[in-house]
């Protein structure tokens, strides 16, 4: 598994001890990842053990650390048809899946969903799912997941395209992860599976039609919290 930062294009090979469930054991961490997200200082190294218990992202103010269950869900939106932002885009080479992702979320913590994008060969296809009260890592970390798990097979060469820093970080960096701890270590699972799946880190919202229709998807997807 490789990781591309787009924006210098530089590729990193993760270790495979960052994707695998049984060496990756998430544990707690110090929170200054977390905290830099929710623009708060590192927490000093003096501090109490019974503040490190807290979450630092804006993402746990609510306490929702984990995915809600699927009973809890909306119904799953697909489709095949192709939008006329994308139709006229070049297709991946022959023999090659290429996704996009996002998440969103009302609030942080608050209804979540993710969209999918998935474009191999000629076909096409689209995903989107709300998912009950969480966070918009929630909602990203599911985006992935359920993509990979839309790639029937994963001997192909697999691109992965995502805006969240987050889940770059604790899919492919080793970063360590308080909250989706479960969640992570299925995706980390999964991504095992794949010999040749590489991660790119995009902006999001740059006006690219690939991943503003995955936004979209997400987007929409919280109409089903109404």
């Amino acid at each position: 598994m490789r990781y591309q930062n787009s924006e210098d294009a530089k590729i990193y090979r993760a270790s495979p001890g960052n994707v695998s469930a049984q060496s990756a054991e998430l544990v707690d961490a110090t929170r200054d990842f977390e905290d830099k997200l929710a623009g708060k200082k590192p927490a000093s190294k003096s501090k109490s053990s019974s503040k490190s218990s807290r979450s630092g992202t804006k993402a746990a103010p609510g306490s929702i650390t984990s995915l809600e269950a699927p009973e809890r869900w909306g119904p799953r939106h697909e489709s095949t048809s192709v939008p006329d932002t994308i139709a006229a885009l070049e297709w991946p080479a022959e023999g090659v899946v290429e996704i996009y992702t996002d998440g969103a979320c009302s609030g942080n913590p608050g209804p979540c969903g993710y969209g999918v994008v998935i474009r191999d060969g000629k076909s096409y296809r689209e995903i989107g799912q709300y998912l009950g009260q969480g966070t918009n890592n929630i909602g990203e970390l599911m985006g992935i997941k359920t993509a990979l798990e839309a790639v029937e097979d994963r001997s192909r060469p697999v691109h992965l395209y995502t805006d969240s820093t987050y889940c770059i970080g604790v899919l492919t960096k080793g970063w360590k992860a308080k909250a989706n701890r479960e969640l992570i270590l299925e995706i980390r699972e999964l991504v095992s599976k794949f010999p040749d799946l590489t991660f790119h880190k995009v902006k999001g919202h740059s006006d690219h039609p690939l991943n503003d229709r995955a936004d979209f998807m997400a987007t929409s997807s919280l109409d089903d919290a109404r």
